[in-house]
Order: structure tokens, then sequence, then C-alpha cells
């Protein structure tokens, strides 16, 4: 059973056998996924990799196995088990005891376990904790890819004190300046506002060619297959929608949550983007707000959306109990769920907010002001805080607080002081995989 998912153990070639693997060679379109290099390889490590569905997390595991195997690393030394079909930790279990026969018997001191869709087996984590516990992995580097309902369920929690040098890592949809890459060559960006507000500044000449990859990526954000289709077919493909809603439906099934409560928050979400908004104002003829709270927590364990806190000007602090503003993480989610809970999508204004704010926040603690003058996104960049607006009209230099620098984003540019957004995301280097932080 293990010897079919692992075929490089009778030749190194055969892992372009993998239909992941075809896939990726046969598109037309490919990146290499940053993953990769993030990834702990340093023994023992036990890293966790989280992520929305159909993100690209089995393509990136495939594509780690190929540069072990590169980079002449022992094929047998390399284990990859999908887990879909397990039914519980028993089985998971019975798995492990067989790679580890092989181990013994091959003399391999370190081993590279990949365990993709580990949540599937029920208490699965018995297993991996018990293995941990019994010294079974103390030379090795383990890798649990699993749904994002592992760490709604709390379940990363069962291993305190039992991750070695491990990460949990976080893949998103391809950032604005990773999707531009796949078209254009272009200056390497920088993960510096300041410096990618210099970077578009002294490349406007690419204005034009940026603003049309700009106008696609609202629609398909930085999902794979929503990306291929618009390149392939001009739009998005109907039932590659379905096919990734029935995967959100089968997330909340396995929550046991109701599919009704979440249509119903989703669709208040989308109503109010951008929007300063109570979670009162949500529960309005849905429930109650304990119940609503409960869905937006779930909603932001599965990584589709973010809440942004008010902030003091004066202090820096967040203030909790101040309304909030919601953004789904990526244009493409609000394409598929707009059509899901049958309503219109936001209008293109707040979808570009949205963006801002999705980028923004994988690399800051990110926030907003509402008193009498509004800031739509705060930024804390070590001890400075710093203000993102974006205007569609003339802009005033102002200090509120502590916010004493500003940026200025538009659609369009108005005059010098104003950046168009594309030509800034372009050039702010936003990682797909990041390191899994407080408040992520």
């Amino acid at each position: 059973m293990i010897e079919e998912q692992n075929p490089w153990w009778i030749s190194e070639d055969l892992i372009e056998e993998s239909e992941t693997y075809k896939k990726y060679l046969e598109a037309k379109i490919k990146w290499y996924p940053d993953f990769l290099d993030k990834v702990s390889l340093s023994p023992f490590s036990l890293n966790f990799l989280f992520g929305p569905r159909q993100v690209g997390k089995t393509t990136a595991l495939i594509l780690f196995i190929k540069k072990l195997l590169d980079n002449h690393v022992n094929p047998k030394a390399i284990f990859y088990f999908s887990c879909e079909k397990l039914a519980d930790y028993k089985e998971l279990d019975s798995i492990l005891e067989e790679y580890l026969k092989v181990k013994k018997r091959e003399g391999i001191k370190t081993s590279y376990i990949i365990l993709d869709e580990v949540t599937y087996p029920k208490e699965w984590y018995r297993t991996i904790k018990y293995r941990i516990d019994k010294g079974d992995f103390k030379n090795d580097v383990l890798i649990l890819s699993g749904s994002l309902s592992m760490k709604a369920k709390g379940e990363v929690e069962n291993f305190p004190g039992r991750r070695g040098n491990g990460k949990t890592l976080i893949m998103y949809p391809l950032s604005f300046s990773q999707y531009v890459r796949l078209f254009l060559k272009i200056p390497f960006p920088s993960q510096n506002v300041d410096k990618a507000v210099n970077l578009a500044k002294e490349n406007f000449a690419i204005r034009k060619d940026v603003e049309e990859l700009f106008e696609n990526y609202l629609k398909t954000g930085g999902f794979p297959n929503p990306i291929k289709d618009v390149y392939a077919h001009g739009k998005i493909n109907d039932s590659m929608v379905s096919d990734f809603i029935s995967t959100v439906i089968l997330e909340i099934n396995k929550l046991r949550r109701s599919e009704t409560f979440f249509k119903e928050v989703l669709k208040g979400i989308i109503d109010r983007t951008s929007s300063e908004v109570s979670f009162h104002t949500i529960a309005k003829g849905i429930g109650n707000v304990k119940t609503i709270i409960s869905y937006i927590e779930l909603l932001q364990h599965l990584y589709y959306l973010i809440v942004l806190f008010a902030i003091d000007p004066n202090d820096g602090t967040p203030i909790p109990k101040k309304e909030k503003k919601l953004y789904l993480i990526d244009p493409f989610l609000y394409y598929a769920f707009s059509k899901w809970v049958f309503t219109k999508m936001p209008d293109e204004s707040k979808i570009l907010e949205s963006v801002v704010v999705a980028h923004l926040s994988r690399l800051y603690p990110t926030f907003y002001l509402k008193r009498e003058k509004e800031v739509d996104v705060i930024i804390k960049e070590e001890d400075k805080y710093k203000g993102i607006e974006i205007k569609y009209g003339n802009v005033a230099k102002k200090v509120i607080g502590k916010i004493k620098d500003f940026i200025y984003l538009s659609k369009d540019v108005i005059d010098e002081k104003i950046i168009p957004t594309s030509l800034f995301l372009t050039f702010l280097d936003i990682p797909q995989t990041v390191e899994a932080r407080e408040g992520i």
C-alpha cells in the first residue's frame, strides 16, 4: 500500500508519473511555492502546513519531494502518504509502523515523513503524539498538511513540547506581486512599504501592463485554478467554483457546524465589506450574538476572513469593543461565496480595499481608525504606525496621534502624491507562505 504512494522508491523518475506532478508540468502557468524554502528541515521537526482548500498545498508537497530527490536524498528516506482513505488513528499507526520497518531495514537515519490531509483519520493526533513520545521520529522531519479544521478544532495544541524545530506554516493564495511575476519580468519587490512606493514610482512605465493584470487579479485572486481558467478561457469555470464550494461544505460538516448559519454569516460579511460593523448588526435576523461570533471566529480559523480592529491613535492599542471591519482574504472568495449565498459582490473599490488589507496583514499587525478622521488601514511596522488610504479624491497631509506617515493609493493616479494600487502591490513583496504568529 505505501509503495503505491512512493513510486520514487522504485525509480526517482517515477515521481513524474504522479498525477499532481503531471498537472504541474502540463500547466502553462506555474510558480515556485515559497513553502519549499521555509519548512524546517532540522531534525527533529514537526511542521504543520495549513491553507485554504485548493490553494496548492499538495502540489507544494510533491515539489518538495522532487527537490529532495534532486538533492540526492535517499528515495526511501522520503515517505509520502495521503491519508484521505484512512478511517482512524489506528489505521494511520499501521501505515507508520509499516514505513518504520522499511526505514530500519534500509538503515536510514533521517527520514522525511509527509502526511497529506492528515486530519481525515479520526483522532489522528493520538498516533503522532504516541510515536513522538516513543522516540520513533527523534531524527526525522515531519510535515503534516491538513484541512484548516485541524486549527479550528485546536488539534495542533495536542503537541506542547513536541514540535522540536518545527514550524506552523500558512499557505495563502498568491499575492499580486507573485501573480505579476508569472507574466512580466520586473525588478524584485520589497517587503518594506516605503521601498515599495519608491519602486512603484521608478517603474511607472509598466503601469499599463500591470493594470491589465490587476483587473484579472480582482476577479481570480491568487487561487491557482481560477488563474488558469481565466488565462486559458477568459473566464472562471462554474464547475470549478462548485468544486471549491463542495470542499468548504465538507469542512463545515466535519466541524459539525450549520451550513445555513455559515452562509447567513458569510452573506452578512460580504454585504458589509469595508464598512464598520458590530457583531450585533450581523446577528439581526440570523441568531444570537454568541453564535454569530463563533462563526466569525470559525471563518478566521479557516483563514477565509480578516477582522480589522479599530486602534487608539494616541497609544496604538486596539479597541476590541469598537466596531470591526471584515474582509475576505482573496477576490476569488468574494466571487465564489457571493454565488453560493445569493448576494451581490461588493463593488470594485471595496474589493480593491480588501486586497490591500489582505496583503498587508500577512506582514504586519493591521488596524483601522474611525474618528473624526478615518484611516482605511493602519500598519504597525516595528514601533511605528503608518496609515494607508485608498482614495478616489484629493488628499491632504495629516498627523493623527502616533500615525505620522501616510501612503495614498488609488485605482487611478490623481496627483503626484498618489500611487496606483496595482503598482504598489506589484512592488510589495508579500510571501505566499508565512509562519504563523499571534493574530494570523
